[in-house]
C-alpha cells in the first residue's frame, strides 16, 4: 500500500526532529526550528511554547516561547506566590500533575472561559489553543502548547501531524532538559566557572590548574553568640541575607563564590594579565557589601583580600571531591580576615594588594599570622 501524503509529511518531520533537533543550540533554537518546519508542512502555528518544571534555586518552571511575529524568548515561573498561583490556574498545571491535555476553541466563550489564558489569547487574535503532555522517561510530564490565529483552528490533519511528532520532540527536548539541569546544579552548588570545568570533564582527583586570582574570605562577627540568642528561622534568614548580598556583589563584578563554610564565604576574582582590574573588581564588590542596607544594625562582618597563585581544581578522597582553590594565598586571605575583629575594621588586605590598588588603603601595622613566619602588614580601606 502506497504511503499517503500525510504519512510522508509525518515521516519527514519526525526524521527532521530526530536528526536535526539535537543539533540545535538550545531549547529556543529547537522550538523555533520545529515551528517553522510545522508551518512548512502546512500547519499554521502562530504561537508555541515548551515548558518544564526545573531544578533551580529561583525558578519553579521554565518556558521557551515562540510566536510568528517576535521569535523566541524565555520566561521563568518563580517561587513567588503570585506566579505559582498563575501556574495553578493554567492548563499547564493539569499536564504537570495529571498528564491531561487541553484543547480550547477560543471563539467559543464557554471554552475560553475555562482558563484565564483563554480570554488573553482571544484578545490577541488566536482561535485555538492546545496544550499537550510530553511524557519523559522518568514518568514526569512536560508541556508543548500551540496556538493558531486561523479562524478554522487546527484541522484534524494538523492535529494528527502534531500528535505523531510529539514522541520524537519529547525525546529531543528531554536531552536538552537533562543537560540544562546538570549545568544548573553545577553552577548552583559548585560555581559557574568550576561547574563548567566539571561538565567539560575535569572530574578526577587532582584535575585542575594553577591560576592567579584575588582571593576573598569573609565571615560574620559573633555568629556563635547570634545563633545562641535567636531562633533557627532568624539565624537562617540572617545567613541568607548575608550570603545573598555578598554573592550578588561578587558575581556582579565577575567574581566566583566557591564555598560557604559555616558563616564564611570563599571567593575568587581570577585574572591572567590585568591584576589591577581584578583588584578594582574585588574592591567594588567590597564597597557594595559595605553600603548594603540588607543587614540589621547588630550584624557585623569582616572581609580579607589577598592576591596570589592558587590551585584551582579537584581535591578530596575516593568518590567525594570538591572543586575549590587551595594554596598559601588562600590561607593568608583567611588569616587577614581574622584580624578584622581585633582591629575593629570590616575590610583588610595584604600589602601586595594594597600596593597595586588605586584606592586609599592605609597600614594597620604588622601582625603575626598563624602559619606565617614573619610579621605580616595589613591595610584597611578608607571608606
Amino acid at each position: 500500500m502506497a504511503a499517503t501524503d500525510d504519512q510522508i509529511t509525518q515521516a519527514q518531520l519526525i526524521n527532521w526532529v530526530m536528526t536535526e533537533g539535537p543539533r540545535q543550540s538550545s531549547p529556543s533554537g529547537l522550538l523555533q526550528s520545529f515551528c517553522l518546519k510545522m508551518r512548512e508542512a502546512g500547519v499554521r502555528v502562530d504561537r508555541c511554547t515548551l515548558g518544564a518544571p526545573i531544578l533551580h534555586p529561583v525558578a519553579k518552571s521554565s518556558f521557551v516561547f515562540w510566536d510568528s511575529d517576535t521569535g523566541t524568548h524565555e520566561r521563568w515561573f518563580t517561587y513567588a506566590p503570585d506566579q505559582l498561583e498563575m501556574l495553578k490556574v493554567s492548563p499547564i498545571h493539569k499536564i504537570y500533575t495529571l498528564g491531561e491535555p487541553s484543547s480550547l476553541r477560543l471563539d467559543q466563550q464557554h471554552q475560553r472561559d475555562l482558563y484565564p489564558i483563554g480570554a488573553d489569547l482571544w484578545a490577541e487574535g488566536y482561535y485555538q489553543y492546545d496544550a499537550l503532555p510530553l511524557k519523559f522517561s522518568d514518568d514526569t510530564y512536560k508541556v508543548l502548547t500551540l496556538a493558531t490565529k486561523s479562524s478554522d483552528g487546527f484541522s484534524e490533519a494538523d492535529q494528527r501531524l502534531i500528535e505523531t511528532t510529539v514522541p520524537a520532540l519529547t525525546l529531543v527536548f528531554e536531552g536538552f532538559i537533562s543537560r540544562n539541569t546538570a549545568r544548573t546544579l553545577m553552577e548552583t552548588y559548585v560555581g559557574q566557572r568550576a561547574g563548567l570545568r566539571v561538565l567539560d570533564g575535569e572530574i578526577a582527583r587532582g584535575d585542575g590548574s594553577s591560576i592567579d586570582a584575588v582571593i576573598w574570605f569573609s565571615d560574620l562577627r559573633g555568629f556563635t553568640a547570634l545563633a545562641q540568642s535567636r531562633s533557627e528561622s532568624d539565624v537562617l534568614k540572617t545567613l541568607n541575607d548575608y550570603f545573598g548580598t555578598v554573592t550578588e556583589a561578587i558575581e556582579d563584578q565577575s567574581g566566583e563564590v566557591l564555598k560557604f563554610i559555616g558563616d564564611a564565604v570563599l571567593a575568587i576574582f581570577p585574572y591572567e594579565d590585568d591584576v589591577h582590574d581584578a583588584i578594582a573588581r574585588a574592591e567594588a564588590a567590597v564597597l557594595k557589601v559595605l553600603s548594603s542596607d540588607a543587614f540589621q544594625d547588630d550584624i557585623k562582618f569582616g572581609i580579607g583580600l589577598h592576591t596570589g597563585s592558587v590551585f584551582y581544581g579537584n581535591v578530596g578522597g575516593g568518590n567525594r571531591l570538591d572543586f575549590t582553590v587551595i594554596g598559601n594565598s588562600v590561607n593568608v586571605a583567611s588569616r587577614i580576615e581574622g584580624l578584622c575583629s581585633s582591629l575593629d575594621t570590616p575590610i583588610l588586605a595584604s600589602a601586595d594588594l594594597a600596593s597595586m590598588s588605586a584606592k586609599p588603603w592605609h597600614s594597620r601595622g604588622k601582625h603575626l599570622l598563624k602559619g606565617v613566619t614573619e610579621p605580616f602588614e595589613v591595610f584597611a580601606l578608607k571608606v
